[in-house]
């Protein structure tokens, strides 16, 4: 049986497989993971980082675009302002629950007092020792212990509500504050990581809306190139196919020569020209000379070579 693509025939035979021709095509290159830059917000750019804009290039966290923060600001002073007072509030009502623990302290030695008093009076109204009118201010007395006692319950288990929602209005007030903080950053657009810039064009003065795209960034030295194999050449076997892993070269304008390695093979071919579309992983030592978009000549390498 006779195969080949391009006119170049291999030979099969039921126990070796011919080598595959090295072959020629034309790829594209294109960075390998393409990451988008948003605004986090809406609002006036202030300020532009005018280096990475002529340079195209961006150094990771370095602020590429300012927007008018002072609305932002104001908000979070107003909010750490409002955790100080809050924060002073939980400290009072602490000391409320000090103090009505105290009172409470208090008012139950008093009412052992009271108790003890109105025993031994209770035991001298028996013998006829008092009279009735004594005896009725000592329970009166008494009564008025045991009140007073359960007020002072009554307010610790108050107190410690307060000082309850004291500390939930403090915790609300952090969050406002964690809120401000985040508003206040998504006006601020830095470089996720060192990378060149595309479509960076943002200038002082334009309005902004919330998730508009402000440029796109890419690392330098991770770029591939979008190709297209004739189906016929495709094999993971026979010397030469072109596979996942197989190691290739390309060539530029210039003449330099670089390496690479087939990394994603489509599961589709098209129908009319039999080709399939596929991703080559560029050598990264080489990979920072190559230009987007920038057209090189590839040739699949056989194993034996």
């Amino acid at each position: 049986m006779t195969v080949g693509p391009l006119g170049a025939s291999a030979q099969t035979t039921g126990q070796t497989l011919s080598a595959i021709p090295a072959q020629t095509y034309f790829g594209t290159v294109r960075a390998s993971d393409m990451a988008g830059l948003s605004y986090g917000a809406r609002g006036c750019i202030v300020e532009v980082s005018e280096t990475a804009k002529r340079a195209r290039v961006a150094q990771a966290g370095e602020v590429l675009v300012r927007l008018d923060d002072r609305l932002s600001q104001l908000a979070l002073r107003t909010a750490r302002a409002r955790v100080d007072e809050l924060a002073a509030a939980v400290s009072e009502r602490q000391l409320a629950v000090a103090s009505a623990r105290a009172d409470n302290d208090r008012r139950a030695q008093e009412l052992t007092l009271v108790q003890e008093e109105f025993q031994r009076n209770s035991v001298m109204f028996g013998r006829g020792l008092i009279n009735e009118t004594t005896m009725e201010t000592v329970e009166r007395r008494y009564l008025d212990a045991r009140f007073a006692a359960d007020r002072a319950e009554e307010a610790i288990a108050n107190a410690q509500a307060a000082k309850v929602r004291a500390d939930i209005a403090l915790e609300i007030g952090q969050l406002d504050v964690q809120t401000a903080e985040i508003n206040l950053d998504e006006l601020t657009l830095t470089a996720p990581f060192d990378g060149v810039l595309v479509g960076f064009e943002a200038t002082v003065g334009d309005c902004v809306q919330d998730g508009a795209r402000a440029a796109q960034i890419y690392a330098p030295d991770q770029k591939s190139i979008e190709i297209y194999f004739l189906i016929g050449t495709l094999s993971a076997t026979a010397p030469g196919g072109v596979a996942v892993g197989r190691e290739v070269t390309f060539t530029r304008v210039n003449g330099d020569v670089c390496k690479g390695a087939i990394s994603h093979l489509d599961t589709e071919a098209d129908l009319e020209t039999q080709y399939v579309e596929a991703t080559i992983d560029v050598d990264p030592a080489c990979a920072p000379a190559l230009f987007l978009n920038e057209a090189v000549e590839v040739s699949t390498v056989p194993v034996s070579q």
